[in-house]
C-alpha cells in the first residue's frame, strides 16, 4: 500500500522548520564599508577592474559565499581579498536589509567602519579593483538617485510546452518592472545593485532628505 502521510507526519517536519527559498539562490556577502576621513563618514568604494565580470562598474567589496561561512564572514573575507584589510580591522555595525534579484541571487549587505588609519594600509588587488575611492556619506543624505526602470519579460525556451497550458502561447505571463538607481559624484556614476544598497541604508538614517 502506498504511504499515506498523516496531519502528524506533517506537524513533525513543517511545525519547527526554517523557512528557505523554494528555488536555489546563490549567496552574495557585501560590506558597505565606511570610513572617518576629517571627522566626516565617507563609504568606501571600488571600481572593478577591465577585465573582470561587469567591468568599471563601482561597487562595494563582496562576493559568493562559499562552503562553510556565513554572509558576514563572507563579506569580510572578501574585503580582505579585494582590499587587503584583515577583518579584524573592520568593526561591523551591523546588517542592512537584503535584496533577492532577478538573477537568483539573495544578496545580504553588512555596514561596516574601518579606521581612517586601517584604510590608508590597504593593498587593492589590481586583478579585480581598477580603483578605490571615497564619497561622503552626507552626498548620498543630499541628493536623491535618479530612477530608471529595466523590465524583465518571460522568454521561453523551444521546446516549452505551450500545448499544455490553458491558452497556450496567449498564456498572460507576467513580467517585471525594476527601478534601476543612478547616483553621479564627480564624474563617476553609481548604480545598480551599489545604488540601491546605498540608499536603502541612507534612507534609515534621520538626515535623510526623502524622510
Amino acid at each position: 500500500m502506498a504511504y499515506q502521510p498523516s496531519a502528524e507526519d506533517f506537524r513533525s517536519v513543517f511545525g519547527e522548520k526554517q523557512p528557505e527559498p523554494i528555488l536555489k539562490l546563490r549567496n552574495f556577502g557585501i560590506l558597505a564599508l565606511m570610513t572617518e576621513i576629517d571627522g566626516i563618514l565617507h563609504f568606501v568604494l571600488t571600481k572593478r577592474a577591465a577585465h573582470v565580470r561587469q567591468p568599471g562598474d563601482i561597487c562595494f567589496p563582496g562576493g559568493h559565499q562559499e562552503t562553510g561561512e556565513n554572509l558576514k564572514q563572507t563579506a569580510l573575507r572578501e574585503t580582505e581579498e579585494e582590499l587587503g584589510i584583515p577583518a579584524e580591522k573592520i568593526q561591523i555595525l551591523g546588517p542592512g536589509n537584503f535584496m533577492l534579484t532577478v538573477y537568483g541571487g539573495l544578496v545580504q549587505p553588512y555596514i561596516g567602519l574601518v579606521s581612517q588609519e586601517d584604510f590608508r594600509r590597504l593593498r587593492c588587488q589590481k586583478e579585480e579593483v581598477a580603483e578605490v575611492f571615497t564619497v561622503p556619506v552626507s552626498f548620498f543624505l543630499e541628493h536623491t538617485p535618479e530612477v530608471h526602470y529595466m523590465y524583465w519579460h518571460a522568454d521561453m525556451s523551444v521546446d516549452f510546452p505551450y500545448d499544455r497550458i490553458e491558452n497556450g502561447r496567449a498564456y498572460p505571463f507576467s513580467s517585471c518592472k525594476i527601478p534601476e538607481l543612478f547616483y553621479f559624484y564627480e564624474g563617476r556614476t553609481i548604480w545598480g545593485l551599489t545604488a540601491q544598497i546605498i540608499e536603502s541604508i541612507v534612507k534609515e538614517l534621520p538626515g535623510n532628505v526623502s524622510i
